[in-house]
């Protein structure tokens, strides 16, 4: 009988111990695809995807055009304008463990750009301070809850000969970050 309760409780232990490695996994892994779309892209900065560099990302799909632009808002808030395209455009931003937090489609452009402003809660309330009260705000605002993160651009290429006008809006597209003046 004292046998059978050794063996119970080692049976609960290590089934324990299995489920609680599989959910640090992806906390412990550093070959996630944050980490590596992180190496492709300097801080603030935006830096294509090239076609073989995506076709070894896991679940992404190859009709799409990428970029992504690694953000620390220590600085300031960022901007990313994107010119439209004639396809799909969107802009996903995403954070460490957390994942994609936020994102904005095409739908949502005015003046034929797709322009957003991302920033900390601090940032946002100061841009919002430095608003007239006649301005109408053009741009979308996003709250950040951690100043670090990736900002993922896709352009849709709807066929094979497309692909090169998806590659020309990402790189007319820009990410800046700005400073806020006094």
């Amino acid at each position: 009988m004292r046998a059978l309760a050794y063996l119970f409780a080692f049976v609960i232990t290590a089934g324990l111990v299995h489920i609680g490695s599989i959910f640090m996994l992806p906390r412990l892994s550093k070959t996630d695809v944050f980490s590596r779309l992180e190496l492709e892209a300097p801080v603030n900065m935006l830096a294509a995807i090239e076609d073989q560099a995506l076709r070894q990302l896991p679940l992404v799909d190859p009709a799409f055009a990428l970029a992504v632009c690694r953000y620390d808002l220590g600085e300031g808030p960022l901007r990313i304008r994107v010119p439209l395209s004639e396809t799909f455009l969107a802009i996903a931003f995403a954070e460490r463990h957390r994942g994609i937090f936020s994102s904005v489609s095409d739908r949502a452009a005015t003046g034929g750009s797709l322009d957003v402003v991302l920033a900390t809660q601090a940032q946002l309330d100061r841009i919002t301070r430095l608003d007239e009260e006649d301005q109408v705000v053009e741009e979308i605002r996003i709250l950040a809850a951690r100043p670090q993160g990736l900002a993922i651009i896709k352009v849709f290429a709807d066929r094979p000969s497309s692909r090169e006008r998806a590659e020309a809006v990402l790189r007319d597209a820009r990410c800046d970050s700005e400073t806020l003046p006094n």
